[in-house]
């Protein structure tokens, strides 16, 4: 509410200072309506009206790195080499159309060097393209997920022989069976260690891995896991831990 000047000014000056500000908002929206909390990909309730208003859009889980500066000299050819079971994309990948950075394909067969794949283009990320190095592990050594088990009464292990998997997730805890998922994909193996604290999931490719892994990581994690640390994780990759509420 806003008083007249001729109103305030029969107030007196000690009443004037006591006068309390009420500084306008900017806009009547709801934070919630607003284009700028609309885009954020990344935040938390509540931060506005802590913080104030965040100047610009950020991201901090995706961190744009500094850039090389720019060289106005002519771009540099240079190669990286793989075995050459990587000649199997042929020319559908390595000459395909609407590339950015061209590549250029080398196919060596010498007594001394062997069978080898040269791969040359201007920009790095080009030559050491994922697609490239996901078919050579496919169709050499596959891939695996290292899952790790912590906490007293924490284990896994194969009862009678494999593949019958069982867990159990504490000390008096049910044991879990989880047979099922270990015969469900036949190239896919499951190992576990000697201690019961690591189990190794490996397969032809990342997709047959993955989907077995995060079956069975999910049915070795307890609901208290983030409070009393036991169960399982992924290794370099621990669960976040929360702090017990004081009663």
């Amino acid at each position: 509410m806003r008083w007249p000047a001729f109103a305030i000014s029969f107030v007196p000056a000690t009443a004037r200072q006591l006068w309390p500000r009420v500084k306008p908002f900017s806009t009547m929206k709801k934070i919630s309506e607003l284009p700028s909390v609309q885009k954020k990909q990344v935040g938390h309730f509540g931060v506005e009206w802590v913080i104030g208003r965040r100047p610009t859009e950020i991201n901090a889980r995706d961190v744009e790195l500094p850039k090389e500066p720019y060289n106005p000299r002519p771009y540099l050819m240079e190669f990286r080499k793989y075995p050459g079971i990587a000649s199997g994309l042929g020319a559908e990948y390595f000459y395909r159309d609407d590339q950015r950075s061209p590549l250029t394909y080398y196919h060596l067969r010498s007594p001394k060097s062997g069978d080898t794949v040269l791969v040359g283009a201007t920009d790095p990320r080009a030559r050491e393209a994922r697609t490239i190095d996901n078919y050579v592990k496919e169709r050499t050594r596959g891939f695996a997920v290292q899952i790790i088990l912590e906490g007293r009464g924490v284990k896994a292990y194969f009862e009678p022989k494999a593949p019958f998997l069982k867990a159990r997730l504490g000390v008096g805890a049910k044991v879990k069976d989880l047979t099922q998922y270990c015969i469900r994909d036949p190239d896919v193996q499951v190992h576990v260690g000697k201690k019961g604290d690591l189990v190794v999931v490996h397969g032809p490719n990342k997709a047959r891995v993955g989907t077995l892994a995060f079956r069975l990581l999910k049915k070795m994690q307890p609901l208290l896991q983030p409070y009393t640390s036991k169960g399982a994780h992924v290794a370099f990759h621990p669960v976040k831990k929360k702090a017990m509420r004081k009663k």
